[in-house]
């Protein structure tokens, strides 16, 4: 992705779309994912699509964090540089995805960012419906305040509806006085759950994998009746208020996804609030591409953006 953004932080890429995304995009097009209106399947197919090994050099254990179940990773060979933490907030359309499923693409991302990445397990709709999983990544934040890491070495980072909590948290942590952290990121936020973006009409064909029927589904479970409004369910719905001070945000987002527009909306909201938002819109690839791996030039190049925008911030 290109590093040089216009002055509102805003920009796209322009490059020409790689052989290996071509060949993703083209299977996800050929062989679109099946439309489970069941929970259950849905979080088996979830499964079996994520679930990898450890990076090597990369360790791995449970333990408490904000009162929830935790996946710690570190890097074997840590050294007095490796202050930094990650709190990695999954995907999965708040119903879906567990700590475990993530274990491959969080180790990546602490040898890249030399770093502790934690990933706590929130708790999941329909079973537990809003806020549920709002308070849960919130005490989770807390949680690591509380063990004495200071802001300054502390990082947001989620996909798709975790991109979505990373929002939520910023925003309940400054209600609560807390202290925000060095940096966020989101990567193909779903911060919109009223689902009235142009992008779920404008890219309805050119998605490869995202339906919009389903993302309604699980915002019903998700919402149990709250208006998809509020602010802490649809960050990009926060009040201008609510979005200044924030932390500087990163927002990654596919230009042809049906999640597009939430990235673009949140980045215009925090740009008129006066805050500080980076937004980087990869012309042609899929949600969340940079769990595609170095392997894919674009997620390559969207790993390696996100680290620079971590590594200058983060302590």
């Amino acid at each position: 992705m290109n590093p040089n953004k216009p002055e509102d932080g805003t920009g796209d890429t322009g490059a020409m779309t790689s052989s290996e995304m071509t060949v993703i995009l083209e299977f996800g097009r050929s062989n679109p994912m099946p439309d489970e209106e069941r929970v259950e399947d849905r979080r088996i197919t979830a499964e079996g699509m994520l679930l990898g090994p450890l990076a090597e050099g990369t360790a791995a254990e449970v333990a408490p964090l904000g009162g929830r179940p935790a996946l710690w990773i570190r890097r074997v060979a840590a050294s007095e540089s490796d202050d930094r933490v990650i709190l990695y907030l999954h995907g999965g359309a708040f119903e879906v995805g567990s700590p475990r499923e993530y274990q491959a693409f969080c180790s990546t991302l602490a040898q890249r960012l030399r770093a502790t990445v934690v990933v706590p397990d929130y708790r999941l709709a329909p079973e537990h419906p809003f806020p549920a999983a709002v308070e849960d990544v919130t005490a989770a934040y807390g949680g690591l305040l509380d063990a004495g890491h200071p802001a300054t070495s502390l990082a947001l980072i989620g996909d798709s509806a975790g991109g979505g909590l990373v929002m939520s948290c910023l925003l309940t942590a400054r209600r609560d006085g807390l202290p925000q952290p060095a940096v966020a990121v989101a990567l193909s936020a779903w911060a919109d759950l009223t689902l009235g973006s142009d992008s779920h009409r404008r890219c309805k064909e050119t998605d490869p994998f995202i339906r919009t029927a389903m993302l309604r589904r699980a915002a019903d479970h998700y919402l149990a009746g709250t208006d998809p409004r509020h602010p802490s369910a649809s960050p990009a719905h926060a009040p201008p208020e609510e979005l200044a001070d924030l932390a500087p945000v990163l927002l990654q987002a596919a230009a042809n996804e049906v999640l597009a527009d939430d990235s673009v909306t949140v980045a215009e909201r925090i740009t008129a609030a006066g805050g500080e938002v980076t937004l980087e819109l990869c012309p042609e690839a899929f949600h969340v591409w940079p769990l595609a791996g170095p392997d894919v030039p674009e997620s390559d190049q969207a790993l390696e953006s996100l680290t620079r925008f971590v590594c200058s911030r983060c302590l």
